[in-house]
């Protein structure tokens, strides 16, 4: 169970950069940002709303499969719109090696950014069984509940917002937990 309690905590680093993408708020990769209660209450909507795809206030493994494909196909048409300089309905070698210089430049930009590495392991069925449950399906106030309750495990001081520095400490716990088990931390 306390392995469970650790691998929501590191689901929450990850909603807790989402959810502060807000306009007005702080940048999604930025660590030093604070995550109210409400706003884990809002993200956790916001997941529910693109995970129920029939909109009959239950999300399946079906929809949540069905939800990442369309964002996947969404995110490659943005790609290729942005290589297709000429809007010709193709990139050409020439087109591909802007798009590739553009990246290098932004990247040099922005610099090195620690700590934000994503890791894909399996999809979005890694979870699914504990996700949707012996039922096959959550509904939003479940799906809720489980983020302020990973929200109440990291606010250590109880006073409804996550600050980096709790955020600092949860990860460190995170990360010593796997080391006792064996596993890379990072």
């Amino acid at each position: 169970m306390q392995k469970f309690g650790i691998l929501a905590a590191a689901a929450l680093f990850a909603a807790a950069g989402s959810v502060s993408a807000q306009p007005g708020d702080a940048a999604p990769d930025d660590r030093d940002g604070e995550v109210t209660r409400q706003q884990v209450i809002e993200r956790a909507d916001r997941r529910f709303a693109r995970l129920d795809l029939d909109n009959d206030g239950r999300a399946t493994s079906e929809e949540a499969r069905q939800a990442h494909a369309q964002r996947r196909d969404e995110r490659a048409g943005r790609a290729f719109e942005r290589l297709d300089l000429d809007r010709d309905g193709s990139i050409s070698r020439a087109e591909f090696e802007q798009g590739r210089e553009r990246r290098g430049e932004l990247r040099a930009e922005r610099g090195p950014r620690p700590g934000l590495r994503r890791h894909r392991r399996g999809g979005p069925g890694m979870r699914g069984e504990r996700m949707f449950g012996e039922h096959g399906f959550v509904t939003r106030d479940q799906l809720r509940e489980r983020a302020l309750a990973r929200f109440d495990r990291l606010d250590l001081d109880r006073d409804g917002t996550l600050t980096a520095a709790e955020r600092r400490q949860a990860r460190e716990r995170f990360r010593q937990h796997r080391r006792e088990d064996g596993r890379r931390p990072d």
